[in-house]
């Protein structure tokens, strides 16, 4: 934020005739012919009626910027600050600070700054934003003969951090619950067998089994881990290899892998794709995508048969379907169905050996595609999950 409070600072003198202080006077000297640069190559990008290049850059900016006369009256506004307010940066000019809805918190900061004479940090709730705003603020000298001084503000919206700090403790979280629990399990058959020099072979073999399948289900778990990477890294950095394809192939492939876990529930998979229909796609990638999609469909259906279809929209893009006529889902799930390790049924979900991971997957898959993916459900109604696929 201070290299933009830097900028907005030079903007505002040139805006109120204030004077910087001599320290700040060299530096903008010094970074005036890079501004000047990159107006130069940006000048599509400046907004009609920006007389200078130094309005465009507050206009463009992300930031919230207020330049406030020594009574605390708006001089300035740019966008950023006005969607911040929950005004038009038009009705903000001239207004005061004490007639905003906001007025007393902001009104309060600016006081501390003009107190302290000196550049002031601190987080200010504004009506608008879900949480705290970043602001920083500076003071300004006076113009020759004016009297008090003005102050320039700068706001930042850092609601988006705080809901990426969360997902990251929360992901943190729950990959630690995730291997807990098979490592427990672990741990205590391990700790039973090498306390007991003759035992049952009967009990011996299955704690053995269940070492295993507790091994394996960490390894799944790792590997699906470092898929996500992979697909939300380097596909989207390198992009993935795609290639013409014939679609109906893709899900007869798809639901071939899926009949090994249709059988013993007793379900039947039917598909139905236009004949000829190709697509440019990672066959492999969008075969898992469905193998993962006719899975869950099959763990959740009260009745058969789960359905595989695809077609070609009329807006052009490839729409892949996959349908089951399960329990649906609460619209709070629906909205987090496809969060990572997010759950509907607990305990079907661990006792099927899944890793919570599948869903996110089918979603980088598809994001991976430059494609969306997406569910259509209400409760009782079954599950409809759409695939669509934009043309390479």
């Amino acid at each position: 934020m201070c290299r933009w409070l830097a900028c907005a600072r030079s903007w505002a003198t040139l805006a109120t005739g204030s004077r910087p202080s001599a320290a700040w006077a060299t530096g903008s000297r010094k970074l005036e012919p890079v501004f000047r640069l990159f107006f130069k190559r940006r000048a599509s990008r400046i907004p009609p009626g920006a007389s200078e290049p130094f309005d465009a850059l507050i206009e463009i900016l992300q930031d919230g910027i207020l330049l406030l006369d020594p009574g605390n009256s708006i001089l300035r506004a740019n966008a950023a600050a006005a969607a911040l307010l929950g005004h038009s940066a038009d009705s903000l000019a001239g207004r005061r600070l004490a007639d905003l809805g906001d007025g007393a918190a902001l009104e309060n900061f600016v006081g501390g700054i003009r107190t302290a004479n000196a550049y002031w940090t601190s987080d200010v709730l504004l009506r608008t934003a879900a949480t705290p705003c970043s602001a920083a603020g500076i003071p300004l000298r006076a113009a020759a003969g004016g009297g008090g001084t003005p102050v320039l503000l700068v706001l930042r919206d850092v609601s988006r951090l705080h809901q990426l700090e969360r997902a990251g403790e929360d992901y943190a979280t729950n990959v630690s619950h995730e291997l807990k629990t098979p490592l427990t399990l672990i741990l205590g058959y391990t700790e039973t067998l090498l306390s007991h020099g003759e035992m049952d072979p009967g009990f011996r073999d299955r704690s053995l089994r269940t070492i295993e399948h507790h091994a394996k289900r960490i390894l799944r778990i790792i590997d699906d881990l470092l898929r996500l990477a992979w697909l939300k890294n380097e596909a989207y950095s390198v992009g993935i290899p795609r290639a013409p394809a014939v679609v109906a192939s893709v899900l007869a492939s798809a639901v071939a892998s899926a009949r090994e876990w249709s059988r013993p529930a007793g379900l039947e998979i039917e598909t139905q794709v236009p004949d000829g229909l190709v697509w440019n796609l990672n066959a492999g990638l969008i075969e898992d995508a469905v193998v993962n999609l006719v899975k869950n469909a099959i763990l959740y259906a009260l009745v058969g048969p789960v359905q595989v279809r695809a077609r070609v929209l009329d807006g052009g893009n490839l729409e892949i379907a996959v349908i089951d006529r399960g329990p649906g889902l609460k619209p709070e799930d629906a909205r987090r169905i496809f969060e990572r390790f997010y759950r509907v049924d607990k305990s079907r979900s661990r006792a099927s050996g899944g890793s919570g991971l599948g869903l996110p997957i089918v979603q980088q898959i598809v994001e991976a595609h430059r494609g969306t993916a997406r569910v259509e459900t209400a409760p009782g109604e079954g599950c409809t999950f759409i695939l669509e696929i934009p043309p390479a």
